[in-house]
């Protein structure tokens, strides 16, 4: 069997139609962008509870990922999934929604996995995809910083209604921000370009620095914690890096 190109994450909620399906579709959007090395999936952990559900996934969560553009119609039309120890099995990462509401779901059918999950705090409400939003946002933050996985005790975060158009703020509000500047000095007059406070380890750095040479048409290196790129290749990493998800700073001239 071949090695898996990406690490595997499993959002769960309890009938797989809304809270999961919207976290799935967004964070693969998401971790698409910035380059990492993630994929996601999504199962329910109690769809006979989901007898009131209608079609094979919320519209007001496809509408909500429309808006934002994404427009997967292959992952819209698929019918809800019930959770397998296959599926668990798989996944390097599991995330459920809810812990008051799923933790006693997985102690109860899946018992040797209920310490292992990572535990948000999204409600089964109308309001929550923007708190869902932000959690995927924070996740992939935490990924592209080396994997920290959150602490069992986190700190409230309140659910509120996030109007659909203010999307890009959010993310700009949750990306990392790396610096971008220019070299010369000591160079002989070939200088580079530096991409650095990258919230990366070594192997991330090699892997974005690898990306952003193929990009560039370029050679470049890692060096000292940061990407050094050949040439003045600010204004075309400056676009590549920014529809990665980071916000970008200018330093230097």
């Amino acid at each position: 069997m071949g090695q898996r190109r990406h690490k595997i994450i499993l959002f769960l909620c309890t009938g797989n139609h809304y809270r999961s399906r919207f976290a799935e579709i967004l964070f693969n959007f998401v971790a698409g962008r910035m380059g990492l090395p993630w994929k996601a999936f999504s199962r329910g952990l109690a769809l006979e509870r989901g007898v009131n559900n209608l079609g094979p996934m919320a519209v007001s969560a496809i509408k909500a990922l429309e808006t934002r553009g994404l427009r997967a119609a292959a992952d819209f039309a698929r019918l809800p999934m019930q959770v397998t120890v296959d599926d668990l099995d798989l996944a390097d990462w599991i995330v459920a929604l809810k812990q008051a509401e799923h933790m006693p779901l997985l102690q109860e059918r899946f018992p040797a996995w209920a310490e292992k999950v990572e535990y948000w705090q999204v409600d089964d409400a109308p309001e929550v995809l923007g708190l869902i939003e932000r959690e995927v946002m924070d996740l992939a933050a935490r990924l592209i910083g080396g994997g920290k996985r959150r602490e069992a005790s986190t700190p409230e975060i309140h659910t509120e209604a996030v109007d659909p158009v203010a999307n890009n703020e959010v993310v700009r509000k949750s990306a990392p921000v790396v610096r971008l500047g220019r070299e010369t000095k000591g160079r002989r007059g070939k200088g580079v370009t530096t991409v650095s406070d990258l919230p990366l380890d070594e192997a991330g750095l090699l892997e974005l620095a690898a990306t952003l040479k193929h990009r560039c048409g370029t050679g470049g290196t890692v060096k000292d914690g940061r990407i050094e790129i050949q040439g003045d290749q600010r204004e075309r990493l400056f676009a590549v890096l920014k529809r990665m998800g980071f916000e970008v700073k200018r330093v230097g001239g």
